[in-house]
């Protein structure tokens, strides 16, 4: 059998490194492009994206505007210490001296009891809720409106009492009984038509 030529195995090598090079060109053409692509969709995502959070940044922005301007009910959560410290070194009308301390009463769920009064007379200058009774609309007894709001919000997010004793656990708040919650919840549902409108 004639041996091969060396010319003969040195082309058909030069071929086959000539068709393999082309081919991982081509691939390393395919995968830059298809990286490139990638890149631009994942560019075109974060953009979006950015755009969606910037978008629902300024719906906040304009809610807590809109919340500025409202002038029915509205809450801020704020430390009953701060609250108190308001009034140290607010001097008495009657006998002129910085004594005036507020002390929590009876609460009822969210809504409580405050009292204002001076330790040198001991005169009682103010006594209210923290949240304002809801108008009169039917036979049953009518809530404080904070705590109307306060569960619908639960309600609405598909908690119950569980939740509610979560919350207020984690911000060391008096907790609302069961019995409160269970309450204004059927008072939600039998007065839901006519309460609404002050929600909104």
């Amino acid at each position: 059998m004639p041996r091969t030529k060396r010319k003969n195995k040195s082309s058909k090598l030069s071929i086959q490194k000539r068709w393999c090079t082309e081919i991982k060109t081509q691939s390393n053409m395919d995968i830059s492009e298809h990286n490139s692509n990638v890149a631009q969709h994942s560019c075109g995502k974060r953009i979006l994206r950015n755009e969606r959070i910037s978008m629902q940044e300024k719906s906040v922005l304009e809610q807590e505007n809109v919340a500025d301007t409202y002038d029915g009910p509205s809450y801020i959560i704020i430390d009953k210490n701060t609250l108190c410290d308001i009034f140290k070194y607010t001097l008495c009308g009657i006998c002129n001296q910085s004594t005036l301390k507020l002390e929590f009463g009876h609460k009822c769920g969210f809504s409580h009891q405050l009292k204002l009064v001076c330790k040198t007379c001991s005169e009682q200058k103010m006594e209210c809720f923290t949240s304002l009774r809801l108008e009169k609309k039917s036979n049953t007894s009518t809530p404080f409106d904070v705590n109307v709001r306060a569960v619908q919000a639960f309600l609405a997010i598909s908690g119950g009492h569980a939740s509610v004793e979560k919350c207020c656990m984690s911000l060391n708040m008096p907790l609302m009984s069961s019995k409160t919650f269970n309450e204004i919840k059927c008072y939600i549902n039998t007065v839901w038509e006519l309460f609404l409108p002050k929600l909104c």
